[in-house]
């Protein structure tokens, strides 16, 4: 058979539709079983042929394989040069050494076609079965033959997972990396868009991440920034997708640190909105450009927070300055601001680098002016969707997050409290005008708590009265109102939670600085007109409004003449500032509110655990313990301080997880000592409990209160460390009883019956675990 009769075969089969040329796209699969028989047997004729021509050494195997693989192109012959056995001759031609150039391209070339097809795969299968992809991958180091060993791989891996396992253990990506990064990019820039395109095959593999070379995505990004590349926008998408796939694993990242390639992976962020231009691109590949934009701000983010950056690039360096500039200029692009905060957001997490940028560098000057443009124009584009965020609104979280961290030292708080400031009050018109966005309304309320907490110059701020003119309505509001209104309307918990911790911060402020004369302005002392009311709550007059449903007893309880609470704070030298406590605290009643959720809330114990230890500071002063006393009048309120002091659930009677360790005939036997009742005795229904402590306490004289020692234990109010869980319990304990002991010396008689003698069981058992709890530790502290 000479050349002629070959090309003969493929110009007499008809094709297998009307219309089709010979260059069908029609696949083998759509063949009769007849025709399929057919063709095979004819090209198994050839086969033998080119054995012959081989065995020879004749020249005509040279023309046979160009007139094979021209044919190859067509689809409808791909399946039977398969089964015909021509497809494993070539794939055996390929590993003898020597071969004429033009046998080698065309042997190629019909592999190539021969795997183009996506269904089916037997012809891939082929390749992988006689282990032969090995040998195509070392013909990368061929310039002669690499425009074409290029399309042929991914023809071969393309769909086809055992392919790609193979080629990854066959090390192709670093092959291909070694060429793409180095001067023989030249022999296959025509093909850099098919190479990224096998990269993102081989990533499908988790193999690839172990044999990858870990210095990859760093030369694919230094490929891509550098500006004597000129990649088109297709290419740039592909190359940098693969990149930020090999970067989405920390061993990358580190490598990528090492390398020196973070200001690679900075310049093609830039250059992905500076350089190039999707107007052209098909839709399904504009969203995959744009799609890049959020991929780079993680990916930038984590790089930036790993340990070994730090080390690799200091504050001042080069890197980290490109950040800044990302940050402070006034027209860099809003994608570049948003992902220069959040990445300068992960470096200030130590109070150094925090000063630093905020001493040093004023980086808040530039988020501060941006968060106090008019707000409408920042938080809504027009590419903003109703599911989809805009990129405003991104970057409005990017920076506020950004100025949390900066937030945290305590140097930094007064120099941040500018968002406070009236009259452009940037936080509170946050806190109002992100209900739709509440991922924003999150992150300014907590940046204010972080703001408020230690910082008296920041309560002053949020405690300002929004108008000085005393005749203004406003003169007795403040924006410590606005977030209470917040807290009251909002139904996301996380906002709900921090908003009140902020309002918990302001008043632990307000009963803790050193300072606390200096706190609240002097717009809040009492007139002449409020003198009367003022003093009233300092003689304690006025008591606490107790629940609906104990109206009556607390009536007949005032109506016994034991009006005046016992608690005492010093008039002089801070009455002025005592007044305008108490003023400021007639303005806000809702506060309590706030206290009221922290308590009851059982998911963050820790924060409740924080709550009672507020609570028991505020306690010891005339308007905070009225705020406390209006925070625990609900019933789950003061069933979690009862539940915190005795360690037992106050309707069933057991004993709670964390609860006290003592045994029912111990601390009965423990109060005894004491002189004390024992507990209330569990019962299954709450009225039953509200009936027969209620009754029993009516029938106990008021005076009884002053029998009683109030005092207990000597107790001070103890902050809990969130990194000791273990003595979360006791401290609670210690701090409830403090919040009783006080409200006790004070308000015992305003409180209900039922209400008064829980809290006499609360100080005397309480006191007696306090007691045994402590005679433990000394116990076990002398035996160690």
């Amino acid at each position: 058979m000479q050349p002629a009769d070959i090309r003969q075969i493929f110009q007499e089969q008809p094709a297998p539709f009307p219309g089709h040329n010979a260059y069908s796209p029609t696949t083998g699969a759509e063949l009769s079983s007849s025709e399929k028989a057919q063709r095979t047997a004819s090209l198994q004729q050839v086969l033998f042929a080119l054995q012959q021509y081989w065995i020879s050494g004749s020249a005509n195997i040279d023309i046979a394989a160009e007139i094979l693989a021209d044919n190859s192109r067509d689809a409808s012959w791909r399946i039977p040069i398969g089964e015909s056995g021509l497809l494993d001759y070539f794939l055996g031609i390929l590993s003898v050494d020597g071969l004429r150039q033009s046998l080698k391209v065309n042997t190629l070339r019909l592999i190539g076609n021969s795997c183009a097809d996506e269904a089916p795969d037997d012809n891939r299968a082929r390749v992988v079965a006689g282990n032969h992809l090995g040998r195509i991958v070392f013909m990368l180091g061929d310039d002669s033959v690499l425009a074409y060993v290029i399309p042929v791989l991914y023809n071969i891996c393309v769909d086809y997972e055992p392919a790609q396992l193979h080629a990854s253990t066959a090390h192709l990506s670093r092959a291909l990396i070694s060429i793409v990064f180095g001067p023989r990019l030249v022999q296959c820039r025509a093909f850099l868009g098919i190479v990224g395109k096998i990269f993102a095959l081989l990533l499908s593999q988790e193999l690839e991440l172990s044999m990858a070379d870990p210095a990859t995505p760093a030369y694919l990004l230094q490929l891509v920034s550098n500006p004597e590349t000129l990649l088109d926008t297709e290419e740039f998408c592909v190359l940098v997708s693969v990149s930020l796939a090999y970067l989405a694993h920390e061993s990358f990242q580190e490598a990528l640190i090492r390398q020196n390639g973070v200001q690679a992976l900075l310049t093609a962020f830039a250059d992905s909105y500076t350089k190039y231009d999707v107007a052209h691109l098909d839709p399904d590949d504009a969203a995959d450009f744009k799609a890049l934009g959020n991929r780079f701000m993680h990916v930038i983010s984590d790089v930036v927070a790993l340990p070994l950056f730090e080390t690799q690039y200091p504050l001042n360096s080069i890197v980290v300055q490109m950040l800044q500039s990302w940050v402070s200029n006034v027209y860099a692009n809003a994608n570049l601001k948003a992902a220069g905060c959040l990445a300068l957001g992960n470096l200030a997490r130590s109070d150094a680098s925090s000063i630093y940028f905020v001493r040093d560098v004023k980086i808040h000057t530039p988020l501060i002016q941006l968060l106090s443009q008019p707000y409408a124009s920042l938080l809504f584009s027009p590419e903003a969707t109703a599911d989809t965020a805009s990129p405003s609104s991104q970057l409005i979280y990017s920076v506020l997050s950004f100025l949390k961290n900066l937030a945290i030292p305590t140097v930094n708080k007064p120099i941040l409290g500018t968002l406070l400031d009236p009259p452009a009050n940037v936080l509170p018109r946050m806190w109002t005008s992100t209900d739709t966005q509440p991922a924003v309304q999150f992150a300014a309320v907590s940046l204010t708590r972080l703001l408020i907490v230690n910082c008296p110059a920041n309560v002053r701020r949020i405690c300002s009265p929004l108008s000085s003119d005393p005749a203004s309505p406003a003169h007795d509001r403040s924006n410590l109102q606005v977030l209470i209104s917040l807290f009251k309307r909002t139904d996301a918990e996380n906002t709900k939670m921090e908003a009140a911790r902020a309002i918990a911060a302001v008043c632990r402020v307000l009963h803790t600085s050193s300072d606390a004369a200096d706190v609240l302005p002097d717009d809040w002392e009492p007139s002449d007109d409020d003198f009367l009311r003022s003093a009233s709550i300092s003689s304690g007059v006025s008591s606490p409004e107790p629940p609906a449903h104990h109206s009556d007893a607390a009536t007949a309880a005032s109506a016994d003449g034991h009006d005046t609470p016992s608690t005492t704070e010093p008039m002089s030298p801070n009455s002025s500032a005592l007044l305008r406590r108490a003023r400021f605290y007639s303005a806000h009643p809702d506060m309590s509110d706030c206290f009221t959720y922290l308590i009851t809330q059982t998911r963050f114990p820790v924060l409740r655990s924080e709550t009672w230890f507020v609570s028991a500071v505020l306690s010891r002063s005339y308007d905070g313990a009225r705020l406390v006393m209006r925070a625990l009048q609900p019933f789950e309120a003061w069933r979690a301080l009862f539940e915190a002091v005795s360690g037992r659930d106050l309707v069933e009677g057991h004993l709670l997880p964390g609860g006290a360790s003592m045994l029912d005939s111990e601390l009965s036997s423990a109060a005894g000592e004491a002189g004390a009742h024992g507990l209330v005795p569990p019962v299954s229904q709450k009225d039953s409990l509200l009936d027969t402590v209620g009754a029993a306490a009516a029938e106990t004289p008021l005076s009884t209160a002053s029998s009683i020692d109030v005092d207990g234990p000597s107790l001070e109010p103890q902050q809990v460390d969130p990194a000791q869980l273990a003595s979360m319990a006791r401290i609670d304990r210690e701090n409830g009883l403090v919040l009783v002991s006080e409200i006790m010396k004070g308000y015992a008689n305003f409180l209900p019956p039922f209400r008064r003698g829980i809290f006499e069981q609360l100080l005397q058992t309480g006191g007696a675990l306090v007691m045994s709890a402590r005679s433990e530790a000394d116990t076990g502290a002398t035996s160690t």
